[in-house]
């Protein structure tokens, strides 16, 4: 395992801190390895799901920025594991064929409707879906869409609190349960 000593490395290994007992045991670690790869391949399906919508709306930077931003991971991924002599392209050439072919048609499908949805646009003057604009000139309109601004301001506050609430509870549930099993 190599590993090349410079300041964006050593700050990786800080941010990472792999020696940290939340990773677990070897069973645990391989395992959220696994959940954290499938949490970053849904984040992709996502942001190019949100690039062909953003598209077919009529917009042109979104798109682009959210396909950027869609292989910032990936990048991340090959850089650090590269860091430690591991080659996730040669990983990646040992998946069957139908699993490449997946990806692939997944990836380059919603490309396509993307830069189809945005060379729409750019002949046109308007995306493909028409986006309904309100009038703000009107007080009822301004009064109800404050206050709907403002109901998901306070919602999003109290849904945050109320999640950081619970995982507060568990985490002092399991450290009293493990308290108590030390005991036994």
């Amino acid at each position: 395992m190599t590993d090349k000593a410079t300041y964006l490395g050593k700050a990786a290994d800080r941010l990472m801190d792999l020696d940290n007992a939340s990773y677990g045991d070897e069973r645990e670690r391989a395992v959220f390895m696994e959940a954290s790869t499938f949490g970053t391949t849904i984040g992709a399906y996502l942001h190019l799901l949100g690039a062909v919508v953003a598209a077919a709306l009529g917009q042109l930077l979104l798109p682009v920025v959210l396909v950027v931003l869609m292989g910032v991971p990936a990048l991340a991924t090959g850089w650090y594991a590269n860091r430690r002599g591991v080659d996730i392209s040669e990983l990646a050439a040992r998946a069957g064929a139908r699993t490449k072919a997946l990806h692939i048609a997944i990836v380059f499908g919603a490309l396509l409707l993307v830069l189809g949805a945005m060379s729409y646009t750019v002949s046109t003057g308007h995306g493909l879906v028409p986006v309904p604009e309100p009038d703000l000139s009107d007080p009822e309109t301004r009064e109800l869409l404050t206050s709907m601004v403002g109901g998901a301001c306070v919602g999003g506050v109290i849904g945050g609190a109320g999640t950081g609430g619970w995982f507060l509870w568990k985490s002092r549930r399991r450290a009293t349960a493990a308290t108590e099993d030390d005991q036994d």
